[in-house]
């Protein structure tokens, strides 16, 4: 099914100010929020349709390169639109409070947070913590243990998961005294860094080092992956800062997308010669 335009979505003209597209988004949000919605699936994708629409137009650079390019500027970007309701709240927040709205916060924390003064409170706060794991299981997606009021939980980590996103466990975290539903489990991740690779979306991207006589005269060099190492076909006269791009080989995400591996060519000049050597770099340079 054909994506529809995000303008579209928001109900707000192509040149909406960035205030009109967030309050846009807060009127779709608070509509279709599946806490208002329980088990209904055509507000939930209305939810996620209106998500995606607002995580592309209220960021600058993406917005620009959906106006650009449309939606196949932004997949281009890494962001490929949100597949679940646990990936909306882990990339929003805990749920939609000021850390990620702002001046949002007051509005979701009266719908959906705070308790009207005239009636009990029927559930707990929810429970937070923080879980730090590596580069290579974040890319991956890995199973954790997390111990909460005496309990063991298995949290599934999905693959492609970035440094602090939260993961939502409904029913799994603690139940006050006389609090009638448990509350929610929240997993703040925290990703380790990685001595060769470095993230954008779902690529990935390293440097490798190659004399300059490779630079100079193409041939192969040897690259890391993150499941091994593969060789790259260099052109003849290739420039320091140079980058090549390895379809598919960046991160696999949980729905299954692919990122690319992007490899940044850094030139190694010599710092001492041999007579033979620098005699022939004298000829060369006089041929030049």
């Amino acid at each position: 099914m054909a994506q529809r335009d995000y303008y579209e979505v928001l109900g707000v003209s192509r040149d909406a100010s960035p205030d009109e597209i967030k309050k846009a988004y807060r009127k779709l949000a608070v509509k279709y929020h599946p806490d208002k919605n329980p088990g209904n699936a055509t507000a939930e994708e209305k939810f996620k349709e209106a998500s995606n629409a607002y995580e592309v137009l209220s960021d600058p650079k993406k917005r620009q390169i959906y106006n650009q390019r449309g939606h196949a500027g932004v997949n281009d970007m890494g962001f490929h639109g949100f597949t679940n309701m646990d990936d909306i709240f882990s990339n929003f927040g805990d749920i939609f409070g000021r850390t990620v709205f702002g001046n949002f916060g007051d509005v979701f924390g009266d719908v959906f947070n705070r308790q009207a003064p005239d009636k009990p409170q029927t559930q707990a706060m929810d429970t937070r913590v923080k879980l730090t794991i590596s580069f290579v299981e974040a890319a991956h997606g890995t199973e954790k243990q997390v111990n909460v009021q005496g309990k063991n939980i298995t949290l599934k980590i999905p693959a492609g998961i970035k440094d602090g996103q939260t993961l939502r466990l409904h029913g799994q975290g603690g139940r006050a005294a006389g609090i009638r539903q448990s509350s929610s489990l929240l997993v703040t991740i925290s990703v380790e860094p990685h001595p060769n690779f470095s993230r954008e979306g779902l690529d990935l991207i390293t440097q490798v080092t190659v004399p300059f006589t490779r630079a100079a005269l193409g041939g192969k060099v040897r690259v890391p992956t993150l499941t091994g190492q593969i060789n790259l076909t260099i052109p003849q006269g290739s420039q320091p800062g140079s980058q090549f791009r390895l379809r598919g080989q960046g991160i696999v995400d949980s729905a299954g997308r692919k990122g690319d591996l992007r490899v940044m060519v850094q030139v190694e000049i010599p710092k001492s010669l041999t007579r033979k050597q620098k005699d022939l770099l004298k000829e060369l340079d006089e041929a030049l």
